[in-house]
């Protein structure tokens, strides 16, 4: 018997896309919502929006904004699962924005 499938949202950034688990992407959330600077604060609103909508999140993030996620995500995760976990993975997508 196979265990089901853990949903996931797709987030593009230029022309990368990255699948993050439904957990995951609450906690990116969350670590957005912590963060007290208006680049975190829009990302979270865009995020939040396209999430309602379906499951693909197509991103065309401002420098602040990425690096307000590169923030959240260090918060999300401070020690990283491996380097193929779904965060670490945007990690690498937004670095190379």
């Amino acid at each position: 018997m196979r265990a089901a499938a853990v949903p996931r949202t797709e987030i593009t950034i230029g022309r990368g896309t990255v699948a993050v688990r439904q957990d995951e992407l609450d906690r990116l959330l969350r670590a957005l919502g912590e963060l007290r600077d208006p680049g975190a604060a829009s990302i979270k609103d865009e995020i939040g929006a396209l999430r309602v909508a379906g499951v693909r999140i197509h991103l065309l993030p401002s420098q602040a904004e990425v690096a307000a996620l590169l923030a959240a995500i260090a918060a999300a995760e401070p020690i990283s699962r491996s380097p193929g976990s779904s965060l670490a993975r945007l990690k690498v997508l937004l670095q190379d924005a």
